[in-house]
């Protein structure tokens, strides 16, 4: 059983090798960040900066986007180097066509940082929670990329899109169906658009990232039921910086999915589909154990281990002892 199973991994890894991915080089790139004034958004625009390229950030607020330019500037690279910013909100049509319609350049490179989530028991939570939702997390990704896509066809752009999922794209937990749906839509959304946008020659990319340490992070904590903490355990989180580095260097790469951690990454092999892998080889190693029927632990089966013994027993526990 072993031999055609590792002679099977060995040629696809060859036929990977001849037609590996090609690097994607940063400098000089046209790039637009949305939801570029705080937390990842502006920490990729500094290294975006840092890196050669022309950067635009935007954002709702034009307080906060002139405080992030200010920011952004003490990593400029050259003179002649384009940072801005464009005041818009990208949750509709509209104002996505605009935020590109008002860049210094021709968009070459868009991330899609614009987010957040407000955390709360599904029964507490408001039509109007679940609607701010769709459109603060799900619309500004599809209204963004609608805008670039059709800027960079119009222009013969071969571009990249970007966007920002999370690991709670690849999972539920409790107090997080405001958020985690919309997070599930971009991964489908992705997946559309990286096979229909090879027509244009655009590459498409998503980042799944566990928790970031920025103030929409703090923002969250407001409403997070002590649940939802108590099952996220001890996650200490990565800071925007440490997250930005793991989304370029993906990205720079030519991943197709991002992901920045350990569990990240079972979830992104045990969940994949028929989407693109990272390396044939060590994705291979990871589900082989599947493969060959071994009778210990596969990556899905430590996963769906986490959730019985770990997120169901701790609400289970909740529910004998209280009215929810």
């Amino acid at each position: 059983m072993w031999v055609p199973i590792l002679l099977a991994v060995v040629a696809v890894c060859a036929v990977q090798m001849v037609w590996r991915r090609h690097s994607w080089n940063v400098k000089g790139q046209n790039a637009l960040v949305t939801g570029g004034s705080q937390g990842l958004g502006l920490a990729l625009a500094k290294l975006l900066a840092q890196r050669g390229a022309h950067v635009v950030i935007c954002s709702r607020s034009e307080a906060k986007l002139k405080a992030a330019l200010t920011e952004i500037e003490k990593f400029r690279s050259f003179k002649e180097q384009k940072l801005d910013y464009v005041v818009a909100d990208v949750s509709t049509f509209e104002g996505a066509a605009n935020a590109v319609a008002q860049c210094p350049f021709v968009v070459s490179a868009v991330f899609c940082c614009a987010g957040g989530a407000k955390p709360g028991y599904f029964l507490e939570q408001s039509e109007a929670d679940f609607q701010q939702g769709m459109k603060l997390d799900y619309w500004t990704a599809l209204a963004t990329a609608h805008a670039v896509a059709a800027s960079m066809k119009q222009h013969g752009v071969h571009g990249k899109i970007v966007f920002v999922s999370s690991v709670l794209g690849f999972m539920g937990m409790v107090g997080y169906a405001q958020y985690s749906p919309m997070k599930y839509a971009i991964r489908g959304l992705a997946e559309c658009l990286r096979m229909e946008l090879q027509l244009y020659g655009i590459q498409v990319h998503s980042y799944f990232p566990a928790t970031i340490l920025s103030p929409g992070f703090e923002e969250e904590n407001k409403t997070k039921p002590s649940l939802t903490k108590e099952i996220e355990g001890t996650d200490e989180g990565q800071t925007p910086e440490q997250c930005a580095v793991h989304l370029l260097r993906g990205i720079e790469q030519n991943y197709f999915s991002v992901t920045d951690c350990l569990i990240g990454s079972f979830m992104r092999i045990a969940s994949g589909g028929c989407a693109p892998g990272q390396s044939c080889l060590t994705d291979s190693l990871f589900l082989l154990p599947a493969r060959v029927r071994m009778k210990r632990l596969t990556v899905q089966w430590a996963l769906v281990a986490w959730r019985r013994f770990v997120a169901d027993r701790t609400v289970m526990k909740v529910s004998v002892s209280s009215d929810y």
